[in-house]
């Protein structure tokens, strides 16, 4: 003791100064106990004077270690504090004192208390917006909560999550120091923040110095994953950087979700890791390896009926979306003050998953709520963009709540029977109804052919009210009763229908009861392609460049077909080559009367898909005169989306034109495969009525017997004035008129 005094004297002998490095900031609050960390620019003792009013009182040490060079981390445990309990605090070293500061320890979770969350990732230093990351923690968080509640920090505030890139660059100490807890400093001093670890930490030990998280992951993981509960809330941490894409996690984190379903405290649960499954922004971010997390999460909210969230960032910008058939949220909360992906700059999807993607600065504020009525509330707070400045404007919410009423089952309204024109046709269902007074937020329809509902549907229509890509709503136009299908479907064949309504708490309303129609004939050919799926391998296509592949699923590394057995890879994954293209030649000069007479349209599409957002399938159709000149060429469809997704357009067919070329094209953009992946495609022809061959002359009614029905009809066309008819034309002089009538009857009388 004594040697320390006089190492003391000495220092302010020389005048040296103690300071702060790191101000003090709180980490793993309970109801009974919270850590106290900070650094100072040299060695010396460790302690935190503490007690329930500014008087403080009480005197607590802890442990100290170096960081670099001279300077330390300090580290106190308060222990024996009561739950829900104001306390204030200082923090102590040698001659240097913090302010005083105050916090409030989370609620015994048996008091049922509401708490509110910031969370926000990829803070790292935007060297073209030096300041943004100071802006978003005081002109956007403090001053947000301050406008909205009131500036009492601990009262407004229990938990800070950060879904990681919390700097620039991991091994740089002043990143760390200036760039991160600097501005951070009025914050973290009052709520304990719970950061994951990122690609731009690269697992440097400056992290593990800083942080004190729960120590109850994996052994020897005990760093890297976490749980915490506050409430009736479970946060769980993960790392889904490479090196620790483990089962062991994956293992870990299954437990952790198993124990909070059979917890009664715990009503929902939100997860963070840094690397999304799929970003509308950024499709080269994806990673597979979230995609399981996702899936273990999803089973969590069907089997405990608990709603859950993962948060991510690692692509600059806000997006919300949520699982299809699962009441778990996709949130990427990035970002609070690293460089935008703007649009259009990078490799981007609109994914179904997704209601909204934004390339802004902000941050996400959700309020969860216990009692007898338990929900969370999620905002986001956007600061805006490099074009548009917002003022902690509101862009986005929505309120999931855990005793959510489901939507009442939809009734389908139209088509049913018989006679239903298949090339217009419009999916009708009744009105959205909610005992909890929602609003709609989705609509799933679904057509099978043949009323097969244990096959794949032959149309599968999985549509968001809001679908906000690019700046504008894809969606705005969109009702959601109704759908209209075109060009999909046969003439002359059975089909049913159902669909099912979503509310926006996330909760699916039970299937309608199946409709069933059957389709009259129709102006569209059937599929002109022949093996339109590679079930017969590749068959009736030529490879003109590259390698063209037909696989069953997986095969390769490859994917599961969207239907049947198999699908076609042009680029191929087993023989890979960095561009193909195949084509097959359609001939269609069955129907030259109805091309000549420009009356005639082709219909083009399939389902296509990649692996990860980087390689590029695409195909087009030309069209080809009797010499084999291409006369024209149609719009080229193509995708970077890593799902199925159905393409498909109609042109004019030119004048002139004996065959029709179908052309798919595949692009490695990277790796080591060409995952251009095609699957049911279909080529089809539209004809005029008045230039189709649909019968027999005469037979107006289509029952294939001539007789005094088929009279009336003509008579009816000729007096109501209606267009030309090629099956009334029975004479065949381009006119219907009395001669028609007159031909008619004597071939009925001769009959």
């Amino acid at each position: 003791m004594l040697r320390l005094v006089n190492y003391i004297a000495v220092l302010m002998a020389w005048g040296y100064t103690q300071s702060f490095v790191v101000e003090p900031y709180l980490q793993s609050a309970t109801p009974n106990s919270i850590y106290i960390l900070w650094e100072t620019d040299s060695n010396a003792d460790t302690r935190v004077e503490w007690g329930t009013s500014t008087f403080l009182g009480n005197n607590t040490s802890g442990t100290a270690f170096y960081n670099t060079g001279n300077s330390q981390i300090h580290t106190v445990l308060l222990n024996g504090l009561d739950p829900g309990n104001r306390y204030y605090y200082r923090a102590v070293t040698s001659t240097l004192s913090s302010e005083i500061y105050d916090f409030i320890t989370p609620a015994d979770p048996s008091s049922e208390s509401s708490l509110k969350i910031i969370a926000m990732s990829d803070m790292q230093k935007d060297w073209s917006n030096w300041d943004k990351y100071d802006e978003i923690i005081h002109e956007g968080i403090m001053d947000y909560l301050t406008d909205e509640y009131s500036d009492d920090l601990p009262e407004e505030l229990q938990m800070i999550l950060i879904a990681g890139d919390l700097v620039d660059t991991g091994s740089n100490y002043t990143h760390w120091t200036d760039h991160f807890f600097s501005p951070s400093a009025p914050l973290f001093a009052h709520v304990p923040l719970y950061p994951v670890l990122g690609n731009h930490e690269a697992n440097t030990n400056y992290y593990f110095k800083y942080f004190n998280l729960p120590e109850n992951g994996s052994a020897g993981y005990e760093e890297h994953w976490w749980f915490t509960d506050n409430s009736n809330l479970r946060v769980i941490g993960l790392d889904s950087n490479w090196d620790f894409q483990l089962d062991v996690q994956l293992n870990w984190l299954e437990d952790v979700l198993a124990d909070a379903c059979y917890n009664p405290q715990i009503d929902f649960v939100f997860a963070q890791l840094h690397h999304p499954y799929k970003s509308e922004l950024w499709v080269d971010g994806n990673t597979d390896y979230t995609g399981q997390v996702i899936s273990l999460m999803e089973a969590f909210t069907d089997e405990c009926g608990k709603p859950s969230i993962h948060f991510f960032g690692h692509t600059h910008g806000y997006s919300r979306g949520q699982s299809r058939d699962h009441e778990h949220l996709w949130v990427n909360v990035a970002t609070a003050g690293g460089n935008i992906d703007s649009w259009g700059e990078y490799a981007q999807a609109d994914y179904p998953e997704f209601t909204v993607s934004q390339d802004e600065w902000g941050f996400v504020m959700v309020e969860v709520e216990a009692g007898d009525d338990p929900g969370f509330h999620m905002k986001r707070i956007s600061r805006g963009n490099e074009h548009e400045f917002r003022d902690n404007e509101l862009r986005d919410e929505i309120h999931i709540r855990l005793h959510n009423e489901m939507p009442n089952t939809p009734v389908g309204i139209y088509p049913v029977g018989s006679g239903i024109d298949p090339d217009m046709l419009i999916l009708e269902a009744n009105s959205f109804q909610d005992s909890d007074d929602d609003e709609i937020m989705a609509a799933h329809f679904r057509l099978y052919e043949n009323c097969d509902t244990a096959s794949t549907p032959t149309y599968d229509e999985f549509i968001n009210r809001e679908n906000w890509y690019y700046y504008e709503n894809t969606q705005e136009s969109i009702e959601l009763t109704s759908l209209s299908i075109s060009s999909l479907l046969n003439g002359n064949s059975v089909y049913c229908w159902q669909v099912r309504y979503r509310d926006s708490s996330l909760g699916w309303s039970t299937w309608s009861e199946p409709l069933t129609f059957q389709t009259s004939e129709s102006q569209y050919t059937d599929n002109l392609l022949l093996n339109p799926g590679g079930e017969l391998g590749t068959d009736h296509w030529i490879v003109t460049t590259g390698y063209m592949e037909s696989l069953e699923a997986n095969i390769c590394d490859g994917i599961e077909p969207y239907s049947g057995d198999y699908y076609f890879i042009v680029g191929a994954l087993c023989n890979s080559a960095s561009y193909a293209e195949a084509e097959q030649i359609v001939d269609i000069s069955e129907y030259s009367d109805c091309v000549d007479a420009d009356l005639a349209i082709a219909d083009y599409g399939g389902y296509l898909s990649d692996w990860g957002g980087d390689d590029h399938p695409e195909m087009t159709i030309a069209f080809i005169d009797e010499n084999g000149n291409e006369i024209d060429r149609a719009e080229t469809l193509g995708t970077y989306n890593a799902f199925w997704t159905l393409l498909s357009s109609d042109y004019q067919i030119p004048i002139g034109t004996r065959s029709i070329q179908m052309i798919l094209m595949g692009t490695r953009y990277a790796g080591d495969d060409n995952d251009s992946y095609f699957d049911d495609l279909f080529l089809k022809v539209w004809r005029d009525t008045s230039c189709m061959n649909t019968g027999m002359l005469g037979d107006l009614n289509q029952d294939e017997i001539l007789n005094i029905l088929d009279i009336i009809i003509l008579v009816n066309i000729i007096l109501d004035g209606d267009d030309y008819q090629l099956q009334a034309d029975m004479n065949e002089d381009g006119f219907v008129n009395i001669l028609d009538i007159v031909t008619l009857v004597d071939i009925i009388l001769e009959m």
